[in-house]
C-alpha cells in the first residue's frame, strides 16, 4: 500500500510539472526565428546583397494641368546597381519623388531589376511621376532597394512567438521560409495615390 502511494505521487508530479512548464512557456514571448523578430520576410532573391552604386536623374519636363488638377513629371533615370552576392539577384528598386526641402513623398514607382552574381550593371530609362497641381515644383528623385517584404505567416506578422513554439520554428526555419515565399509574393503596387490628392 505504501509502495502504491509513493508511485502515484511521482507520476502526478511529473505530469503536472511538464504541463506547468508548457503552460508557462506559452506566455513567454520571444523574437520569431524565421523573420528575426521583424514580422516581415523578404521575397526578393538575393537583393540583400544589392546596393545602389550610382543614380543620376534628369527632369525632362513638368507639365502642370490646371483643368485635370495634377502635374506630370518626366524623368530620365540613369541607375547603376552592384550585386556583391554569389547568386543572381531579382527584385525591385523603389523610385520616390520627394519635395526637395520638406522631404515629403509625392509619388512612387517600382522598377523590376535582375542583376547577375558579383556584377555591376547600369540601366537607363524614362519614367513619369504625378503630383497634385498645387505642389511645389522643387522636387527630386531618390531610389532605394526594395526587399519585397511580406508578412511572416509563422508569427502572423507580430515578430514574436511563444517560447514553446520557438524551438520547433527554429528547427524547421528553412522549410517555413520556403512555405511563406510560395504562399505569398510581393507585388509592388502599379500606382500609389499621392497623399496630396483630395478625392472628396
Amino acid at each position: 500500500m505504501s509502495t502504491r502511494n509513493s508511485v502515484f505521487p511521482k507520476k502526478y508530479i511529473a505530469f503536472f510539472g511538464i504541463t506547468g512548464i508548457i503552460l508557462v512557456t506559452t506566455f513567454i514571448k520571444v523574437p520569431c526565428p524565421v523573420c528575426d523578430g521583424t514580422g516581415i520576410i523578404s521575397t526578393a532573391v538575393g537583393m540583400e546583397n544589392v546596393f545602389l552604386s550610382g543614380l543620376q536623374t534628369d527632369l525632362k519636363y513638368s507639365n502642370p494641368d490646371f483643368c485635370m488638377g495634377y502635374t506630370l513629371y518626366e524623368y530620365d533615370i540613369d541607375m547603376t546597381l552592384t550585386n556583391s552576392g554569389a547568386e543572381k539577384a531579382m527584385g525591385w528598386i523603389k523610385l520616390v519623388l520627394k519635395n526637395t526641402y520638406k522631404g515629403d513623398t509625392l509619388d512612387t514607382k517600382y522598377v523590376p531589376v535582375e542583376i547577375p552574381r558579383e556584377a555591376t550593371v547600369g540601366s537607363s530609362f524614362t519614367t513619369w511621376f504625378t503630383t497634385a497641381y498645387d505642389v511645389s515644383q522643387d522636387v527630386t528623385v531618390d531610389a532605394t532597394v526594395e526587399f519585397g517584404g511580406v508578412k511572416d505567416l509563422t508569427c502572423s506578422g507580430t515578430g514574436s512567438l511563444p517560447l514553446n513554439v520557438w524551438f520547433m520554428a527554429k528547427a524547421i526555419k528553412s522549410s517555413l521560409l520556403r512555405a511563406v515565399m510560395v504562399e505569398q509574393q510581393f507585388k509592388p503596387p502599379p500606382y500609389e495615390i499621392p497623399p496630396q490628392f483630395d478625392w472628396d
